[in-house]
């Protein structure tokens, strides 16, 4: 048993040597088992502590009461970013009154479609943030981990309705 254990921690030893180490251990970050790195998450997820909330969300939510509070969130959640990225910033119209800065996550694909109305819908790929004029006749799907997918809405007090997949940042202090 003795030779047996040297024999290995030789190999080991030469085998360490010539480049062949084990893997470092990846750390996960929930049931998606997402890296904690933000390698996989845009620049504009990337400031926000999402592995410091609960339920590991695709998106952040941000339900602007006014219109004119769009530049001041952008500025108060993207500081950090050029003003150039801030610009990559669109807003898009599907009628309604009620308007949401939309955060994803993750640069996958994302998809903006009418209920009902799939064959007019947007996607794109590149996790940008977006501004997003709706009523509740709007569904955000995103296609990563088996696909999500939420309604922007909010309750009888302004307050944004939340599920697992949405973290509201309305109220939210760096």
């Amino acid at each position: 048993m003795v030779k047996l254990v040297k024999f290995i921690s030789i190999i080991t030893i030469f085998a360490n040597l010539f480049g062949c180490k084990a893997p470092k251990p990846d750390i996960l970050d929930g049931p998606g088992m997402v890296y904690v790195d933000g390698d996989y998450r845009t620049e504009y997820a990337n400031p926000l502590p999402f592995d410091e909330y609960e339920g590991y969300p695709f998106w952040a939510v941000v339900y602007l009461s006014e219109e004119k509070n769009t530049q001041y969130y952008i500025d108060k959640l993207f500081s950090g970013l050029s003003e150039e990225s801030k610009k990559k910033i669109k807003q898009y119209d599907f009628g309604g009154n009620k308007m949401y800065l939309i955060i994803p996550r993750y640069a996958d694909e994302t998809e903006i479609s009418k209920i009902g109305d799939a064959e007019n819908s947007l996607q794109f790929y590149d996790g940008t943030p977006f501004v997003l004029k709706c009523g509740a006749d709007v569904k955000i799907c995103i296609y990563t981990h088996g696909g999500h997918e939420f309604t922007p809405q909010t309750d009888e007090n302004g307050k944004l309705i939340c599920t697992e997949d949405v973290w509201d940042i309305t109220e939210y202090k760096q």
